[in-house]
């Protein structure tokens, strides 16, 4: 799975993949089974770990809330949180190796939904701010915009058919960096956001998620990611 985006072109960057399946009751008995598992694999290298009613969860730091990397398992989703990725193909890596670990211990999974958010800020051409936003502002047709105030921000939501996605400049100490990247290794710099999700829901009774549409899912927020960073960057 090739890196889409230049490294140097991402400021900071965070993935999400949640597996969502049907009840599998019997991860109660055997979370201590899927937590050695998972750290004999050293799905997150030298982890700390919480075993909870009926859930793992593991974690790369002492404090959860310091966390960079984020396992989450239990009776009805397996979810991995990163703001350390190192390439698009280590992070697939990291999913298939967790995801592949629980159908060891549980057996097979009733997918019922893949999803796969991706959030970052990246460099544009321009280091200032104001001519970021009056870039996006240029974008949108003038008679949706009331030129009588002044635009100190702008963001564009767009849904469609098993995604969205969310676009705008950002500012020095943005409240979304807050949000989304409160670590002290957050990069500050003036640029624009990404925000989008997708996913594959279960068609019908009957039917079947496979496993492989698990990196299509990822496959196509990493597209869409993409093509929104090609066409912004130029700003």
């Amino acid at each position: 799975m090739e890196n889409t985006i230049p490294a140097v072109s991402i400021c900071n960057r965070k993935i999400i993949i949640e597996i969502r399946y049907s009840a599998i009751p019997i991860i109660i008995d055997k979370r201590g089974e899927l937590l050695n598992k998972l750290n004999h694999k050293s799905i997150i290298p030298n982890s700390h770990w919480e075993l909870g009613t009926g859930e793992v969860k593991m974690f790369d730091s002492v404090n959860q809330e310091d966390a960079r990397i984020v396992l989450f398992a239990d009776l009805k989703k397996l979810t991995i949180i990163s703001t350390k990725i190192s390439s698009n193909d280590s992070f697939f890596q990291l999913i298939d190796k967790a995801y592949k670990t629980l159908k060891e211990v549980v057996g097979d999974v009733d997918i019922l939904r893949v999803g796969c958010r991706i959030i970052g800020t990246y460099k544009a051409k321009s280091k200032e701010y104001i001519t970021i936003l009056q870039g996006f502002k240029d974008m949108f047709p003038s008679q949706i915009l009331l030129e009588d105030f002044q635009v100190k921000d702008l963001r564009l939501q767009l849904n469609y058919q098993n995604g969205m996605y969310n676009i705008g400049p950002i500012n020095k100490n943005d409240e979304f960096l807050k949000t989304q990247f409160p670590y002290d290794e957050c990069d500050n710099s003036v640029g624009f956001g990404i925000d989008t999700d997708n996913f594959i829901l279960k068609p019908a009774i009957g039917a079947k998620i496979s496993d492989s549409n698990i990196k299509d899912v990822i496959i196509t927020s990493l597209s869409v990611e993409k093509s929104l960073f090609e066409k912004i960057s130029t700003l």
